[in-house]
């Protein structure tokens, strides 16, 4: 039995994710609109201070943050082919420097911390997994296919990859291409047990009405949001089924004329929408109502990080910048594995888990979780705590620290 890291289970096991907030006035070089107040104020203090982390000559795209060893973020420095690697607040060094006309965009960790990016420029023009500096190619055709130009990337739960191709930055006329490309820009589903067999089209764009772009899952991973940087200027939300097949694509919300087209997005732990856009960051309710904007220049993606994922960090050009908010981003999913067997409940979940704590109590609403004092192993990728069977109910949950 497999629940999703957001979902309450009574009687011996629980868990959560720690909640997520936001709000007009000016804080330095940046300024907030407010459309809704009360949601405004729930993710962001008005006092909070915003930080330039690092300064690029160049265009800047697909952050993400590495909790290990201490935390630092990632991101892409396309004009100079490299990513690079800042430690907070603006140490920056190279972090990995590609073989020519390779451009790393979008980027993500999978459920075992694991950096998965994709690849434009003609020599790339793939997903691959890079580890100690080794990058490994994970898909590069779909039915016999070429991609255009990958963008960007999310990892469901499941482990199944699921990336865009809009066909910026590769170097190829847009579809259709004779000569063994897609029929045209897509957004595509991948499972890395079956190899480039297992790639499927799940959004299928022949007359190419919509350029796919960013994407992300909301926190249950019901729906999928995709950020379409088309004429239309919006994100799509999409319904996402049992066995991984989509429905919908209306528009979930829309950027105003002026402002760009929607980029890099990704959703904080109570589904909330962020979206990169010309003049900063726009924020959507679950709903699709604005919340309001964080205004200061053009981005062109985003993501949460820093301790307990409540620091929101932006790309753009030339800068890297960051603030803190009130409400944790989604971090890389951890699934809260059950088997019951001989009296004894043991719960798992995949390893590495850097920042997430085990908690329990006996009574919800709970006023006070506490760390499960039963001692956590790791055995085959999974950490496992092993439980007793006993009278009283408990709940438990896996929580950011």
């Amino acid at each position: 039995m497999v629940i999703p890291l957001n979902t309450l289970i009574p009687n011996k096991l629980a868990f959560l994710l720690a909640g997520i907030f936001l709000c007009v006035a000016s804080v330095r070089a940046v300024t907030f609109q407010i459309t809704d107040p009360v949601e405004f104020n729930r993710v962001i203090d008005t006092n909070a201070v915003h930080t330039t982390n690092a300064t690029v000559n160049s265009w800047l795209e697909g952050p993400v943050w590495i909790p290990s060893g201490g935390g630092y973020l990632l991101f892409c420095d396309q004009g100079n082919n490299r990513l690079k690697k800042i430690v907070p607040p603006n140490t920056v060094t190279d972090f990995l420097v590609p073989p020519a006309n390779i451009l790393y965009n979008g980027t993500i960790l999978d459920s075992q911390e694991r950096l998965v990016a994709v690849q434009a420029g003609s020599a790339g023009l793939r997903v691959v997994m890079v580890t100690n500096g080794i990058v490994t190619s994970l898909v590069n055709t779909c039915d016999g296919l070429k991609f255009y130009s990958p963008n960007d990337v999310v990892v469901k739960s499941d482990g199944t990859i699921w990336f865009t191709d809009p066909g910026y930055n590769g170097g190829v006329s847009q579809p259709p291409v004779p000569g063994g490309f897609q029929t045209g820009y897509h957004v595509y589903r991948f499972d890395p047990t079956n190899g480039n067999a297992s790639c499927k089209i799940v959004i299928t764009n022949n007359g190419n009405a919509i350029r796919p772009n960013g994407l992300c899952f909301s926190p249950d991973e019901s729906r999928l949001y995709v950020a379409d940087s088309g004429s239309a200027r919006a994100i799509r939300v999409y319904t996402v089924s049992s066995n991984n097949t989509l429905s919908g694509g209306a528009i979930f919300a829309t950027l105003d004329v002026g402002n760009g087209n929607p980029d890099g997005i990704r959703c904080d732990v109570d589904g909330r929408v962020w979206s990169s856009a010309g003049n900063g960051v726009h924020i959507f309710a679950t709903d699709g109502h604005l919340i309001g904007k964080i205004l200061f220049n053009r981005t062109a993606n985003l993501c949460f990080g820093g301790p307990q994922y409540k620091t929101l960090y932006m790309t753009g050009q030339p800068q890297v910048t960051s603030i803190p908010v009130r409400v944790a981003g989604t971090p890389a999913l951890k699934m809260l594995r059950l088997d019951f067997a001989d009296g004894q409940l043991t719960l798992s979940w995949l390893a590495p888990s850097t920042g997430f704590v085990l908690e329990e109590t006996e009574l919800l609403p709970a006023a006070n979780w506490v760390s499960t004092t039963n001692a956590s192993i790791v055995s085959n990728l999974w950490n496992t705590v092993t439980l007793p069977q006993d009278d009283g109910a408990k709940f438990f949950r896996l929580r950011l620290n």
